[in-house]
């Protein structure tokens, strides 16, 4: 990263970190989270395209070594299997435990 895209970055957390009312400073740091998130997603896009890119002649191996990293790490990301992979499709609760639909009660010792 570029020392001015970190200064920015460090400024802006400053920024929200000065906010004195705590509700007004939540939003604040949700909003630039949000913003945050959305960039994210697009860089993650470009490097997605660029280890695909680079794959064209290479092992995974090979590729992942151009980035210091492992062959798995560079073939998920090609793939799109990261953790960095856009979460805006998964559900919004929880998947409820085995045996809830039983109706075991989650805090007894036995079902």
């Amino acid at each position: 990263m570029t020392d001015a895209f970190t200064e920015s970055l460090e400024a802006k957390v400053a920024e929200v970190a000065a906010i004195d009312d705590l509700l007004a400073r939540g939003r604040a740091a949700l909003e630039a989270r949000q913003k945050l998130a959305e960039r994210d997603q697009d860089l993650y896009a470009i490097q997605q395209a660029a280890i695909q890119g680079l794959r064209q002649g290479r092992t995974w191996a090979e590729v992942g070594e151009l980035f210091g990293r492992s062959y798995g790490w560079a073939e998920g990301i090609a793939k799109g299997r990261s953790a960095k992979r856009g979460k805006k499709n998964h559900a919004a609760e929880s998947t409820p435990r085995a045996g809830a639909a039983e109706g075991h009660d989650p805090d007894a010792d036995q079902p």
